[in-house]
């Protein structure tokens, strides 16, 4: 039997992170249903890969060990019955004591998918469990961990408890919200860095555990993400000798309410206080980082505010709630009222009372600037080169119970002024009469700092060549790779975007990218952006082109991009009259870049 020794350099690693872990995390919301032991770590399986049903599952069943075994079916491969499971093998693992857990259907990006595509992806699944008699999954893993926010509440709705995400870190349950669990990668190439699996489990202390994501063993159709059988019984001796307690992620539910973590530990959003999560009519204002202001808002909530107070204050004292300059309800945190150190969210209870206000918050043609909104009246540039007999405008309400006639999306004629009328569920109604108006160099980057990212939508052209303008989608490159929407709030592994939003593009993968269609004038233009490598153990970046109909108009070295946010911009280039296709894609490398502040600029 190997012996595990630490190194210098993990050893160093391991005590500056055990330094930070000064006392197990406070609870002040009751997520916790007991307290989590040390040494709890979390096995998940992901891919449906034989080796799960031949090697792994008899090994861990040896140790009397736990684990979740995350099934999708790839399109082109699963049928071969050397490289997968089949679904008789499958239910074997459950019958074994084995968790199945929900990885999709087809190992799609989340992150780049509608709601409604993620849920035909997770029923996929679902459906060929009851087809096998396989227990309806309970917990989720995000394929390579592109996480959509969007997708929450439909997971909580279909009964899930936890997904499974990534980021390297243990996980802090009374920090971390259920659907995006942290967890560490475990594969032949991570384990090179001397002892990082010991290193990672000795983190299973002081009221957090630790996941670990494998994938085959080995991993025969994608061997780099796969651990050799040798090497992973030496780290399932380990765990057995160091008296770790090993189980499945729906285990946690033993420790953790997951309900309850859903509700008060919400995704971070764009706001740059925190998160919200509805329930019924009221608000969780989730708060992480207390403006100096103290004052606390939903852009583009327009319902009123009846009554707001601490989570926790049983006498339910009211907070002062005004209203901002933008009609927005706006709460005032008390002086007396503090954030929780460390990162912890202070919970706010907000009770809304009667619906949203009927109104237009927000308009944009994609490809082009922002509308000005005056009143009933909305003035939107477009190029000067742009058809507006077939334009399909983006607008915001504020409320999914506001809609809209036409909807948003909806193409129109603009070649004269149109009318667009939103009504709230009350009855109340407002008309805007939107004008088209031709500017040269009117083009834009829609959605510059990912913000909104409602990415997936794309094709550039209709069937019968017409214009069909949608936004960012993501570029699927020959490599898997990874690629979503990430909040730099949360991640140690970048800065903060240098233009203070909160998200930024990230990309892995040689091929992978972004695109945007967008309608030009001819003439001269630059792009310029942010970039920076992901920093962590790899500090690894990977080469930039900037496409303009796929042919890269400007290259980013990769020793030119740093773990510091650097500025930049391509030289002019020309561009015709017309639609076309802008896209930042990456070039050969194993690197992570994060990209954000896209801005086109018209020269001539």
């Amino acid at each position: 039997m190997k012996p595990f020794k630490l190194g210098w350099w993990t050893l160093g690693i391991l005590l500056l992170a055990l330094a930070r872990v000064e006392a197990i995390d406070p609870d002040p919301h009751g997520i916790m249903v007991q307290p989590i032991p040390d040494k709890l770590v979390v096995l998940t399986f992901d891919d449906s890969c034989v080796s799960h049903a031949t090697y792994v599952g008899p090994l861990l069943k040896k140790y009397g060990f736990g684990g979740t075994f995350y099934i999708t079916e790839f399109a082109q491969t699963f049928a071969d019955k050397t490289l997968y499971m089949s679904w008789e093998q499958i239910k074997g693992l459950e019958t074994m004591g084995f968790e199945v857990g929900n990885h999709s259907l087809r190992h799609g990006y989340f992150g780049s998918s509608s709601v409604e595509e993620c849920a035909r992806q997770l029923r996929g699944i679902e459906e060929h469990c009851l087809a096998a008699e396989v227990a309806k999954p309970v917990t989720f893993c995000w394929p390579v961990y592109s996480v959509n926010k969007r997708f929450f509440a439909t997971l909580s709705e279909e009964g899930y408890l936890f997904a499974r995400g990534g980021h390297e870190r243990p996980y802090r349950p009374t920090m971390d919200g259920p659907f995006d669990v942290p967890s560490f990668t475990v594969h032949d190439k991570s384990l090179e860095r001397k002892d990082s699996f010991a290193a990672a489990a000795e983190l299973a202390r002081d009221g957090r555990a630790v996941v670990f994501c494998f994938h085959g063993v080995p991993d025969l159709e994608h061997p780099t993400v796969g651990v050799e059988p040798k090497r992973f019984e030496e780290l399932m001796n380990y765990l057995k000798e160091h008296q770790y307690k090993v189980i499945a992620m729906r285990g946690l539910a033993k420790y953790v309410d997951a309900k309850k973590a859903a509700k008060f530990l919400p995704f971070p959003s764009n706001l740059p206080w925190g998160g919200v999560t509805a329930e019924g009519n009221r608000l969780y204002f989730s708060v992480r980082n207390l403006p100096g202001d103290r004052r606390l808002s939903v852009p583009g909530m327009t319902s009123p505010i009846a009554k707001a107070w601490m989570m926790g204050d049983e006498k339910k004292r009211a907070l002062t709630v005004v209203k901002a300059d933008s009609g927005v309800d706006t709460i005032v945190v008390p002086e007396s009222a503090d954030v929780l150190s460390s990162g912890f969210p202070m919970v706010i209870v907000a009770e809304i009372q009667g619906g949203p206000v009927a109104t237009i918050l927000d308009w944009v043609f994609p490809g082009a600037p922002e509308a000005m909104i005056r009143g009933e009246e909305i003035f939107a540039p477009v190029a000067a080169s742009t058809d507006r007999k077939h334009l399909r405008p983006i607008y915001r309400t504020g409320s999914p119970l506001v809609t809209g006639q036409p909807g948003s999306g909806v193409e129109r004629d603009f070649t004269q002024p149109q009318t667009y009328t939103v009504r709230n569920p009350e009855g109340g109604e407002r008309s805007y009469r939107v004008t088209a108006v031709p500017t040269l160099g009117a083009v834009a980057v829609t959605n510059s700092s990912f913000e909104r990212f409602e990415g997936g939508v794309a094709p550039s052209l209709a069937k019968d060549g017409r214009v069909v303008l949608m936004g960012w989608s993501f570029i699927l490159g020959k490599s898997q790779g990874e690629m979503g929407v990430r909040d730099l709030m949360e991640e140690p592994s970048a800065p903060p975007p240098r233009d203070g939003s909160r998200h930024a593009v990230y990309l892995r993968g040689v091929g992978n990218g972004i695109t945007q269609p967008m309608i030009f004038d001819p003439g001269s233009y630059t792009i310029s952006f942010d970039a920076v490598k992901r920093g962590g153990y790899e500090k690894v970046a990977a080469p930039l082109e900037v496409t303009i109909d796929g042919e890269a108009i400007f290259r980013v070295r990769s020793s030119e991009i740093t773990e510091k946010w650097g500025r930049y911009q391509s030289p002019p280039f020309k561009v015709s009259a017309g639609l076309h296709r802008f896209g930042v894609v990456l070039g050969e490398g194993d690197g992570m870049d994060l990209i954000d502040d896209l801005v086109l600029e018209f020269r001539k």
